[in-house]
């Protein structure tokens, strides 16, 4: 068990480095080769690989902004900009979608956890929610940001601004769609809430399609902070856990 479970552990990490670290790397040094050497290049890669493994999407995040502001600076890439463009007069619209789609998918993924039950099949809870339950109040203001804020910005710049709008110049918008989500979902590395996630990346990609990377970023926000909220409403009250 102590094995497979270390597998487990390494299997996450390459994920993490790989689909969370990597593409807003590269992203970000098409900028960054013009301004430091390739020797400082290559320290500054390694110092990033390392420091994602320990911060997970903390440095991702950074990378993200600091791409999107040398992109918008120096407007070299009209297709990117249009994906990040203002939402205007849409923000609450997209903000009502947001609540709507995490209430009816919180009751979907409920009777899907109860399908799995009945077959047997033991749904576990995502780690995340076992560390927020554990950790001390300070740790979990700094899990909050990390999940409420940075993730929703990288996921959303690696599954929709990078792989879904790559894939679907090959594959067509559907398939892209339907490719993205299921290794968005993959990287959760959690059954009880993979129709969740699923679904979290087929809607996302509507709205990246029709409104732009921000309303993908904001509908992702509205599902983590229900979340998060959740969970913080079950540690501070002693409730059970219903998330």
């Amino acid at each position: 068990m102590g094995r497979n479970l270390n597998y487990i552990e390494i299997l996450k990490a390459v994920s993490i480095v790989i689909f969370l670290a990597l593409p807003p790397w590269f992203a970000m040094r098409k900028y960054l080769k013009n301004y430091i050497s390739r020797a400082l290049l290559i320290i500054t890669f390694i110092a990033y690989i390392a420091a994602t493994i320990f911060t997970q999407n903390v440095i991702p995040f950074i990378a993200v902004i600091l791409t999107f502001y040398f992109a918008v600076k120096m407007k070299d890439n009209d297709e990117m900009l249009y994906y990040l463009r203002p939402l205007e007069s849409k923000k609450e619209e997209i903000i009502l979608y947001s609540f709507a789609f995490k209430f009816f998918t919180m009751i979907i993924n409920i009777f899907f956890v109860m399908l799995l039950y009945k077959f047997g099949i033991k749904a576990k809870e995502q780690d995340i929610y076992n560390i927020f339950l554990k950790s001390g109040w300070g740790q979990t203001i700094l899990l909050v940001i990390m999940t409420v804020v940075t993730a929703p910005i990288v996921e959303e710049f690696v599954f929709r601004h990078i792989l879904y709008r790559g894939f679907k110049k090959k594959i067509g918008n559907v398939f892209s769609a339907i490719l993205s989500s299921l290794l968005f979902t993959l990287l959760h590395f959690n059954i009880a809430g993979s129709i969740s996630y699923f679904a979290v990346g087929i809607f996302n990609c509507y709205l990246y399609e029709k409104y732009g990377y921000r309303a993908a970023v904001i509908n992702h926000f509205v599902f983590n902070f229900i979340s998060v909220l959740m969970i913080i409403l079950m540690k501070a009250f002693k409730l059970p856990n219903v998330v």
